[in-house]
């Protein structure tokens, strides 16, 4: 398991990324090459995931993630 510090560095960057898409920099071109960063949405389920994370590193538990079929 992860130690808070490690979930909170990596959800730090998550945000920054957030926020670099917010102001402009989703994509970039220069000469012929291009680079594109991660969507959006990825990235807030992301930060959803992590901020679960971290809440249940900080009460000293685990996060298990389980579907539910139903009937």
């Amino acid at each position: 398991m992860r130690t808070v510090e490690e979930i909170r560095e990596e959800l730090d960057d998550v945000i920054a990324a957030m926020r670099a898409i917010a102001r402009g920099a989703q994509s970039y071109q220069i000469g012929s090459r291009s680079v594109t960063k991660a969507d959006l949405a990825q990235l807030r389920a992301w930060r959803s995931d992590l901020e679960s994370e971290l809440s249940a590193a900080q009460l000293g538990g685990s996060v298990t993630f389980m579907g539910w079929n139903g009937r």
